[in-house]
Order: structure tokens, then C-alpha cells, then sequence
């Protein structure tokens, strides 16, 4: 099979007469502070959210983690491409293909992968042991032929849930596909897992946990709590005892302000017709978190990172420049805005912006669930240099982009994380669209979103909630960047188009 590997970095630096590319490493108390060797032969075992319905899966967001960070693999499997909604396999990314190979299918289920229903026509009555060559008497197509996986992602469980075992009544349900996939010894994940360690015993193996749907619905208004609080909890202890890591691909997925029924997804990280694979944006925020389990930085975009401090302008220079000061003050290094307080704010002279452009902060809105979500209002941050402009208006429970898109759900009123919007002129030759980006922490939540028409330019900060708000380490930049990174970054390659 075509392999899909990060070839040549320091080549194609010289090739696109890059002024900067090396290793960068995290930084001291980063997540990683260990090296991340190269994954080698990557597998993604699953059903229809990993084989790509409506979207690519999340394997394709991924893959440009890998890129961006200089992590090389190779993708092996018995299937190449999606089931729809996909990109084309060889599709590349900074010069980097995606193979699209994995080892998933429609409606597969956990015991066809197993073997213990050796006869599945889905699968051509093959399983995990044909494929990895340990079932001597089976020479079909799909054995991998010695291309024992180092690392290995799994999702799997839905199609066994959601199909196979639902109108037992959902404690039932969820007892018994755990019971089915989750024994230690005879489980179909610890199936899966032991047969893996057999061929490869240092293989690194992943497990996505079962990720929640949009208003799929059946039943009480806890049915969402009990299928994927009660079912996840019980494969986090099932892998403390397999001793595999388990990546949370729900937190960011599940709408916290949904009150009634809880642990939901929002609605638009999800096929709007089947609310159950999610879209585009739901793949983004699942391959974000697969990445922090690894102890990978997220996304750069090919952009050059850089720390806030490193900005042109600070609270201070902002708040100081504004044409408009209605009840904005500086509070530390940052800015406390009160309702209906409003600060307008242009580039400095002389701001090269045409090349792209950044605001950072660390916001802090409302008090969350204590006094009832407030969805709508929040603080908006609008940034342009008066031919590209957006607007990102954090909520107590969104990020969402120019008032409609929402990005991510998290609980704005206790976020750690520092916002990052870059307008990113992007690289047409590289696969990186032109638009705006969008970062919690180091990991990406919004990519080559469009402009709002509204010809901002410069900066304007507005509340439109009923308490004041805090934008810390509020800063602006002339530059384009991605954020400093909190996880393993390996090697770094800026774009030609940012170069001087």
C-alpha cells in the first residue's frame, strides 16, 4: 500500500525557500516534555465515523496534527477511502498525502472485529486476526503482509448500542455491550488489543470513547447520561487494566448548556440528517483531543507559533489607541469590559496587516451552569484590517463565529485557555485555505472560516451580556501566528507565504 510520510522536511524547507525550519520543542511543564518518536505504521479501526460518512473522519484533520507537528506515520489497513463526504486518497497537505487507509466499515460492529462473528458479509468474513496475519489459513487481500501497526486508534460500540442492542432498554443495553466488548480476557476491544500486542508488543494503542450524537433522542431525557456517562466510565477502568490511554473525544462535542438532556451533543457537530456522524467541525474537535492524548501540540496551520507576550500591542497599547472607551478599563494585563461596555481600537500606523493579522486573550464570561447558561450574549471580538474581517462572540457556553457557527462547547466561565483569532492568507499550493482561524489553548476549533462583510478595521471589544466581562492577556498582532505549544511539536515548517 502507498504509505503516507512526512518526507523530507528539511528538503521541502529548502524547496519553498522557508527562512526558518528545525525542531522545536515543548517548552519546560508542556504536556510532553519527552520526545514523541514517529508513530510508524499508523491503523484506525472502526465504523462509519471513522470510515468517513458525510465528512472525511476525523483521520484527515489528524493527519495535518501530524504534519504540522513533524510527526511521520504510514497508514495501513485493509480499506482505502470513505463512505462519503471524504477526501480524494493522495489529497496532500503541505505537501504531505493523505493514503485515506484504514481498517473500518459502515455499520461495523465490535464483535465483527473481533472475530466473534467470523461470518459478517461486511467484512468479507475477515477480522482483526486475518488481517494481522495470525490466522494462517486466511491469504485473501486483506492481510496487511508484515504491516504490523506501532500505533493503533480504535472507535467502536455505537453500531452495537445504537443497533443491536437498544430495545433491551437502555440500562440493559449499556450492561450488556459493555459485558460484550469491555472483559478483560474476552471482551471484543481486549480481543482486539491482545491480538495487536501479539504481533507488535510495543504497539501504542489508542482508544476514542463512544462519542455522543446531536438530538438523537429515545426515550427519557437521561438516556444520553446513561449510554455515554455510564458506558465511558466503564472503558476508562477497562483500560487502566489493558493499559491503554483513552482519548475523551466528547469534551468540546457534548453541549454543556443543555440542561434536560444531558451529555447531548450540539447539533451541528453532527449529520444534520442522521444527527449521529459528526460533520466537519465535529471531526476538528475529535482529532484535537486524539492529539492531546498523544501529547501532541495541536494545529500551526503552517503558521509560525508564537507567545502572546510576543505581540505588538498589549491590553494597555490597545486601550490607550482606542477611538471608543465606554465602560472598558485595564485590569492586570488585560481588559474588563461592563454591560453594554464597548472599546474600537485601529492598527497602528504602519501595520503591515495585508498579510495576515491576530488578537489573543484569556476570557472569563458569566458563571455557567450556577446562574443558567446564557448562550447569545457574551463578549464579542471583532478584528479585520478593513478588507478581511470576522467576529468571535464567546458565550458562557460557545465559541461562536460571526454570530451563527458555534465551534466548540465549553464552559467559558472558568476557561483557562487563551482565544486566538488569526485572519491566515493561507497557501493555495499547500492545501491551507485562505480565512480565519481559530484556537482554545493550542488546539484548533475553527478553520478558514469566512469574513463578516462588517470591513472592521483594527480591533473592537463589546459586551453584550448582563455582567461584565474579562479579556486577560488581551494583545494584538500584525502577524499571523499559531499559538505557542502546550504539547510535543517535532519539527516546524513555515510557509513561503509568510516569508520576507
Amino acid at each position: 500500500m502507498k504509505a503516507t510520510r512526512l518526507i523530507g522536511i528539511m528538503t521541502a524547507c529548502v524547496l519553498a525557500m522557508v527562512p526558518l525550519c528545525g525542531a522545536a520543542h515543548a517548552k519546560k511543564g508542556a504536556a510532553s516534555k519527552k520526545a514523541l518518536p514517529d508513530l510508524g505504521k499508523v491503523m484506525y479501526i472502526g465504523d462509519s465515523i471513522t470510515h468517513g460518512f458525510g465528512a472525511p473522519s476525523y483521520r484527515w484533520p489528524l493527519h495535518k496534527i501530524f504534519v504540522d507537528n513533524g510527526i511521520a506515520y504510514e497508514a495501513v489497513g485493509i480499506e482505502t477511502g470513505n463512505k462519503s463526504g471524504g477526501e480524494a486518497p493522495g489529497t496532500e497537505y503541505m505537501g504531505v498525502p493523505f493514503t485515506n487507509v484504514h481498517a473500518a466499515m459502515s455499520s461495523q460492529r465490535s464483535y465483527e472485529t473481533s472475530g466473534r462473528n467470523h461470518s459478517s458479509p461486511r467484512l468479507d468474513g475477515t477480522d482483526i486476526f486475518d488481517w494481522l496475519g495470525l490466522d494462517k489459513s486466511y491469504e485473501g487481500p486483506r492481510t496487511l503482509k508484515g504491516d504490523v501497526p506501532d500505533t493503533c486508534f480504535i472507535l467502536l460500540g455505537t453500531n452495537d448500542l445504537l443497533s443491536d442492542h437498544w430495545n433491551a432498554g437502555l440500562a440493559n443495553s449499556v450492561d450488556a455491550v459493555a459485558t460484550d466488548m469491555l472483559d478483560k480476557d474476552k471482551g471484543d476491544l481486549s480481543v482486539i488489543v491482545d491480538a495487536l500486542r501479539k504481533v507488535n508488543k510495543k504497539a501504542r494503542i489508542v482508544v476514542l470513547t463512544m462519542p455522543t450524537w446531536g438530538n438523537i433522542h429515545r426515550g427519557t431525557p437521561n438516556d444520553y447520561g446513561i449510554v455515554h456517562e455510564d458506558f465511558n466510565k466503564k472503558l476508562a477502568a477497562w483500560a487502566k487494566t489493558k493499559k491503554v490511554k483513552v482519548a475523551d473525544v466528547n469534551n468540546g462535542l457534548i453541549d454543556v448548556a443543555e440542561t434536560e438532556k444531558r451529555w447531548k451533543g450540539y447539533d451541528s457537530f453532527f449529520n444534520a440528517g442522521d444527527q449521529l456522524h459528526p460533520t466537519r467541525q465535529g471531526d476538528i474537535i475529535i482529532a484535537g483531543r486524539v492529539a492531546q492524548t498523544l501529547g501532541l501540540a495541536g494545529r500551526s496551520a503552517g503558521l509560525p507559533r508564537k507567545a502572546t507576550a510576543k505581540f505588538d500591542n498589549s491590553a494597555t497599547d490597545v486601550y490607550e489607541a482606542a477611538s471608543t472607551k465606554t465602560d472598558v478599563t485595564v485590569a492586570k494585563d488585560g481588559l474588563t469590559v461592563a454591560p453594554a461596555g464597548k472599546l474600537v481600537s485601529p492598527w497602528p500606523k504602519n501595520s503591515p496587516t495585508e498579510k495576515g493579522f491576530a488578537v489573543s486573550l484569556v476570557p472569563k464570561v458569566g458563571d455557567g451552569e450556577k446562574g443558567g447558561w446564557e448562550t447569545a450574549k457574551g463578549l464579542s471580538v471583532s478584528i479585520g484590517n478593513g478588507a478581511h474581517s470576522g467576529k468571535l462572540t464567546i458565550t458562557e457556553s460557545y465559541l461562536k463565529w460571526n454570530d451563527d457557527t458555534v465551534l466548540i462547547s465549553e464552559d467559558m466561565s472558568n476557561a483557562e485557555g487563551a482565544v486566538r483569532v488569526v485572519w491566515h492568507p493561507g497557501a493555495a499550493d499547500r492545501n491551507v485555505p485562505t480565512g480565519f482561524y481559530v484556537w482554545l489553548g493550542d488546539m484548533l476549533v475553527g478553520e478558514a472560516l469566512p469574513d463578516d462583510g462588517a470591513g472592521t478595521k483594527g480591533v473592537s471589544v463589546e459586551n453584550t451580556s448582563d455582567s461584565s466581562v474579562t479579556a486577560g492577556h488581551f494583545a494584538t498582532d500584525a502577524t499571523p501566528s499559531a499559538p505557542a505549544p502546550k504539547g510535543y511539536v517535532k519539527d516546524e515548517k513555515i510557509l513561503q507565504t509568510l516569508s520576507e
